[in-house]
């Protein structure tokens, strides 16, 4: 073995095992200069089959002959690395780099396409080197310019009603198609919502095919399991199992399986929720926990179990008292102590858990570690006019990744956060945020498969009005009262395609009471508002429901059908 490779690294069976595989960063980019050889990259990930068609291709012993004695060679799961996935997109796939990262060859996930890369990316390195390096710098320069060039390009798409039906359109024909994105959960989430906002037939059975699917894709021994993607589909089936009894009824035992694999696989003794199974200790990374905790603490309220909104809690306090890196936001990774400042998943993820647990358990504390956190976001992530960069810069093991990126799918849910909390502190500069980073990466987003679902539903949620219902209890947070708690339970299970939920205090919250001109001497009543406009006190669940539904069978939207751009 050569002698510049690393010694050893845990295997799935926990047995070290010599291993020329490297893990990206400097000191891999380093070590390829030095030795003046090029760098074979695989990107890999929980796509179907993908991981298992990397395997095969990666154990073939004439590769491994090459990539001992020939390359230095890398593995990235794009989950544990969205960095890295977003430079090199699409992914999964194979690529060739010079030591400076840049790609000057790409292969599919198959055995013999990544060894015919190998070897002739060798040859062209060999034989070329001079025209490899000068072509690499040269899409890099262009790269560079056209990224300037954006600052200054108006987008040239409108938030229009009109997207959810093209996305609609664009998910039917990606079923047709068999793309791998119309079965991801966000086409779930959107067939539901569909199903609401159009009326469009079969939605909900769609929904709920894939919901089920990826339930058990996500959480079944065997497959590749993260605790992101079971978040994820916990949340699919959450919000299925508000629309009536018998959807709850057809989910429980598959999501009482899955919330028992991720606890009891991927649980962390302090709280926190593993990323995957081991090797030898997983770690917990702050993006994938935060969506497990967000899909437990709503399917604890969907189905009424206490114990999985309490797991779900446990973890969202894990990454706030573990992993927070103070004004810098929280950190990447955690295994036995933080490391590495996060990217802007890691930020925007745990956002969004936190909102949750504002929602379903009612402690203030939540929303204002979530007000703090999307001021830190705004701070060190917002660009005006591209949205929510991520960049490497000042990450040591980020290593290359110094160039802004703009993730879309980290844009589109950031943008989801600052409605989520506009619309429970009615402060405008999140809406007017949230709004900016829509139109900022509207560009092209019929092309984004999966993406384009999150972008339609958030879009939509953006230009229409919807329930919010204020709670004010007479009590504090978890004492027994007999008007509020039932009205707040009713909130959370609200059929409607989206809603906020705030449970009220007369001593905390009288400020936001008077801005909304509720009267703050009132308690245990339940509003339902659309902005500043409310509905006279509900002291019944049913008549809660029936404000609501009005509310959402109105369907007044914002933008009277013109659409809202940049400047609006």
């Amino acid at each position: 073995m050569p002698d510049d490779l690393p010694a050893h690294f845990p295997t799935s069976t926990g047995r070290p095992e010599a291993s020329p595989w490297r893990e990206w960063g400097a000191e891999t980019f380093n070590l390829a200069r030095a030795l003046a050889r090029p760098v074979l990259l695989v990107v890999g990930g929980a796509w179907d089959g993908a991981d298992a068609r990397l395997d095969a291709a990666l154990a073939d012993p004439r590769l491994a002959v090459l990539v001992g004695e020939r390359l230095v060679a890398v593995r990235v799961d794009a989950e544990e690395r969205p960095d890295v996935a977003a430079r090199y997109w699409p992914a999964p796939a194979v690529l060739a780099l010079t030591p400076d990262g840049e790609p000057f060859a790409r292969a599919e996930p198959d055995t013999e396409a990544v060894l015919t890369l190998a070897t002739s990316a060798l040859a062209r390195w060999d034989g070329d080197r001079e025209d490899v390096l000068s072509e690499a710098e040269t899409a890099r320069i262009t790269r560079a310019a056209a990224s300037a060039a954006g600052a200054y390009r108006r987008p040239s798409a409108a938030l229009t009603p009109a997207i959810l039906d093209i996305v609609i359109d664009l998910l039917e024909k990606a079923e047709r198609e068999r793309d791998p994105g119309a079965q991801s959960t966000e086409a779930s989430r959107l067939w539901r919502y569909a199903h609401h906002r159009r009326r469009t037939a079969g939605a909900i059975e769609r929904a709920r095919t894939v919901a089920g699917a990826a339930l058990r894709r996500a959480s079944r021994p065997g497959n590749i399991c993260r605790a992101g993607d079971i978040g994820d589909a916990l949340l699919a089936v959450a919000e299925l199992a508000r629309e009536d009894n018998e959807v709850a009824d057809s989910f429980r035992e598959p999501t009482e399986e899955a919330v028992a694999f991720l606890d009891a696989a991927l649980g962390d003794p302090m709280g926190g929720l593993r990323h995957a199974l081991p090797p030898a200790g997983a770690p917990v990374f702050a993006d994938s926990c935060a969506r497990a905790a967000r899909g437990l603490i709503e399917v604890g309220s969907a189905f009424s179990r206490r114990d999985w909104t309490a797991r779900g809690l446990r973890a969202v306090e894990f990454i706030v008292y573990r992993m927070r890196a103070g004004e810098a936001g929280v950190y990447h990774a955690w295994d036995g102590e933080a490391r590495v400042l996060g990217l802007l998943d890691d930020q925007v993820q745990t956002l969004l858990a936190l909102l949750a647990a504002y929602e379903v358990n009612g402690a203030g504390v939540y929303l204002e570690h979530a007000r703090s956190l999307a001021r830190v976001i705004e701070r060190g992530w917002w660009e005006r006019g591209h949205g929510f960069l991520d960049t490497g810069e000042g990450h040591e093991e980020v290593g290359l990744l110094a160039e802004p990126l703009v993730p879309f799918a980290s844009n589109v849910a950031a943008a989801e956060g600052y409605i989520w909390l506009s619309r429970l502190t009615h402060d405008d500069r999140f809406i007017d945020l949230a709004m900016q980073t829509l139109v900022a990466v509207a560009p092209g987003f019929e092309t984004r498969s999966a993406g384009a679902a999150s972008f339609a539903r958030v879009v939509d949620r953006i230009l229409t009005a919807e329930p919010e219902v204020k709670v004010v209890g007479e009590f504090p947070v978890g004492e027994p009262d007999r008007v509020a708690d039932p009205l707040h339970h009713a909130a959370l299970r609200l059929p409607v395609p989206a809603r906020t939920v705030q449970r009220l205090s007369l001593a905390a919250d009288a400020g936001l009471m008077r801005d909304l001109g509720l009267p703050v001497d009132r308690p245990r009543a339940a509003y339902v508002c659309a902005g500043r406009d409310c509905s006279a006190p509900i002291t019944d669940a049913e008549a809660l429901v029936a404000a609501a539904s009005a509310l959402v069978g109105f369907g007044e939207t914002f933008d009277d059908g013109e659409g809202l751009d940049e400047g609006d």
